[in-house]
């Protein structure tokens, strides 16, 4: 394949030609340009066209789905008990696709193992496929004034200015997940390329995720940045009544209770019992999409341990239309983590460590995951239901190993000499740095 540079510094080159806006990525989604005196940048991009018509097959997005399922209830499992908590199996996943496409070796089987990806070469066929039929479930608004559904998916590789990342990685880049590297100064202004991408992230997800990357995340050493935007928001294909909304109490974990607006309903729905739990389903306006409440008949700690992606599958496939008076709180909240620990715990160490093996997007190797941040947002109301999710992971360059430790935090002299000469030019003392 060809390269080709897009973006001001190309336009340079160019002689002074008009900026371009950065091209589309995952299902037509655009990066959105960047402002140059935030940060500079350029679009590297192979030649090579989305493939959008991936033929995975029906049994391997099965196969995905049921990874997914899994993936969340092991990230459940090591999240704290007993608090309001959210997460995308989902964005997580394929943010980690990109990154294992150039994964090698243990790390590459690691983060497969861990996130359950198919077995087989077709991985990045799968994500493809699951990434465009996701991009097919957006309504436009209805002809009587319904809202429209909106499921927008967006993925970016951010990577430092002028870093070398192998043809190849390009190319699968481009081909599965409509993607180029947009670089940016991580070097020379590494506080700027995190506003870029934490702009960018806001801007994907209805500014309902912000500062995705925190500050200090981003230093001269950073290599790449993966990040997947997720956003969704569609209306019941059933309203319920405000009007019967009343106030009601909600059994809290420890066994006290508060008073919410509880939304009621009674109707037909999809609907289950069985495998110590009810499950009720509230689809979303045309019907491909829907909210899947689980309400435990002990406690809820019991029903997260026992459940495994087969036995909630199992009890998925179980729903049939049934009389159900439903009464749901309205809620909203947000959720964010950090994932390093957490993978590590579940099997992934290698790929946060100095012995990972990303030898597939650069030569030479030298590269892991410093850390890789996860945030959501979820409301839920009478008209319908809202969510957010953002996943971004931060590469960076190995530093030199470390043979002392220096950690000035006690009184100390200092000096300023020339070491030419060996003249002393200044000599001082600080007791407090504070003062």
């Amino acid at each position: 394949m060809s390269r080709r540079l897009e973006g001001p510094l190309a336009g340079r080159l160019r002689c002074l030609a008009l900026l371009i806006p950065l091209l589309a990525l995952a299902c037509g989604d655009s990066v959105g340009s960047s402002d140059p005196s935030d940060a500079s940048w350029e679009s590297l991009r192979s030649d090579l066209p989305r493939d959008t018509s991936p033929t995975p097959g029906g049994e391997a997005l099965r196969e995905l789905a049921r990874g997914g399922a899994e993936t969340a209830l092991d990230l459940l499992g090591h999240l704290e008990k007993g608090e309001n908590v959210l997460i995308s199996p989902f964005s997580i996943r394929i943010a980690f696709a990109m990154l294992y496409g150039g994964a090698r070796g243990e790390t590459a089987e690691e983060i497969a193992e861990v996130l359950r990806y198919p077995e087989g070469e077709g991985v990045h066929d799968a994500w493809n496929a699951l990434d465009l039929a996701l991009a097919a479930r957006n309504l436009p608004a209805g002809d009587e004034g319904e809202d429209p559904v909106e499921l927008l998916v967006a993925n970016a590789f951010w990577g430092r200015l002028g870093f070398p990342f192998r043809d190849e990685y390009l190319d699968l880049l481009a081909v599965h997940y409509g993607s180029g590297i947009e670089r940016l100064d991580f070097a020379g202004a590494p506080e700027a390329a995190r506003r870029v991408i934490n702009e960018w992230v806001e801007g994907k997800t209805r500014d309902r995720i912000r500062d995705l990357l925190p500050a200090g995340s981003i230093d001269p050493l950073v290599v790449a940045v993966l990040t997947n935007a997720l956003y969704f928001k569609a209306p019941w294909a059933r309203p319920f009544d405000e009007n019967l909304t009343t106030q009601g109490a909600f059994e809290r974990p420890e066994g006290s209770a508060v008073t919410v607006p509880m939304m009621a309903r009674t109707d037909t729905f999809p609907y289950a019992e069985g495998d110590g739990c009810q499950a009720l389903e509230l689809p979303f306006r045309g019907d491909e999409l829907s909210m899947v409440f689980l309400l435990p008949s002990g406690g809820l700690d019991i029903l997260e341990e026992s459940l495994t992606g087969e036995g909630l599958f199992a009890i998925l496939d179980r729903l049939e239309p049934a009389g159900v008076a439903a009464a749901i709180p309205r809620f909203t909240f947000e959720s964010d983590f950090e994932l390093r620990e957490m993978l590590q715990t579940m099997g992934m160490p290698r790929v946060f460590s100095g012995d990972a093996d990303l030898s597939g997007m650069t030569e030479g190797g030298g590269l892991f995951v410093d850390e890789a941040y996860h945030k959501t947002f979820i409301a839920v109301d009478e008209k319908g239901a809202e969510a957010a999710a953002a996943t971004a992971i931060v590469i960076r360059e190995s530093a030199v190993p470390a043979d002392h430790t220096f950690r000035a935090d006690r009184p100390f002299l200092f000096l300023i000499r020339d070491r030419g000469t060996g003249e002393i030019l200044f000599l001082g003392r600080v007791t407090d740095p504070s003062a």
